[in-house]
């Protein structure tokens, strides 16, 4: 019986990832063929291999025979909205060395109990920044949503965790509560240098994630799924993978 190999493209970390927990639950449940993780092509995996953050199980392998036959992309899309058994929540592992990387990042943020965690999508995800999809169509991806919509959803919890690739969602938040004379705290490991992602400009510039960069967003991605209450916007594979991922008992509100 030949294995399959899944070559990981150009579309983001969530999309890609919702992908694979579609296809190991497709083999979970059916042919129980294993599935090789080529991620030489991916933005975010060219510097760190696929396996250098994920470790290998009974599905997802690491070598290959020269006899894999191929899944097409358009097949591993139409994972990415679907949501997942149980038992494909603890199919992505860590590697012991990455985890540690994470954990260390979460710890030093000390995280109280109870936090909420605020999804803020800019870039080309609202039309901000250059997108193909917007171009092709002229519909931006998702509705433009300020710090003030998901404070409302947020009921007795003053510490909020901003998960966002523009550094201005965390001043315009801070400036909200400065002005509203609010009790809140805000937390994010988002950095000043960061304005907003374009999925299309990292194509056109042949971008690749650094270790650093890998690590962070798999940090909020597991802070995220540690919150107490997670507010962001269905339509995003951010929002899918983490609910998607999630093994504890956590309120998700979606705006959209």
């Amino acid at each position: 019986m030949s294995n399959l190999a899944y070559k990981l493209t150009h579309r983001g970390l969530c999309s890609l990832l919702n992908s694979v927990l579609g296809l190991c639950e497709e083999q979970f449940l059916g042919d129980k063929k294993t599935i090789y993780i080529d991620s030489s092509n991916s933005t975010y995996f060219k510097n760190i291999c696929f396996f250098d953050v994920f470790e290998t199980n009974e599905i997802i392998i690491n070598s290959v025979t020269g006899d894999e036959i191929p899944i097409s992309e358009k097949h591993a899309r139409k994972f990415a909205i679907k949501k997942y058994q149980p038992s494909i929540k603890s199919i992505l592992n860590y590697t012991p060395e990455f985890h540690k990387e994470i954990k260390s990042v979460v710890l030093e943020l000390n995280l109280p109990k109870p936090f909420a965690c605020f999804h803020i999508r800019r870039g080309d995800k609202v039309g901000e920044k250059l997108y193909k999809w917007t171009q092709k169509t002229g519909r931006t991806e998702s509705k433009r949503f300020e710090f003030c919509d998901y404070l409302k959803h947020c009921k007795n919890i003053e510490t909020i965790f901003i998960m966002t690739d523009d550094y201005r969602c965390i001043q315009e938040a801070c400036e909200y509560i400065s002005d509203n004379n609010l009790p809140h705290k805000i937390l994010y490991l988002t950095n000043e240098s960061q304005d907003g992602h374009s999925e299309t400009l990292d194509i056109q510039n042949d971008r690749s994630y650094s270790k650093h960069e890998l690590v962070q967003l798999f940090s909020e991605i597991e802070i995220a799924k540690q919150s107490q209450q997670f507010i962001g916007t269905e339509s995003s594979n951010v929002f899918r993978y983490i609910n998607n991922q999630c093994v504890k008992d956590i309120e998700f509100v979606s705006l959209d």
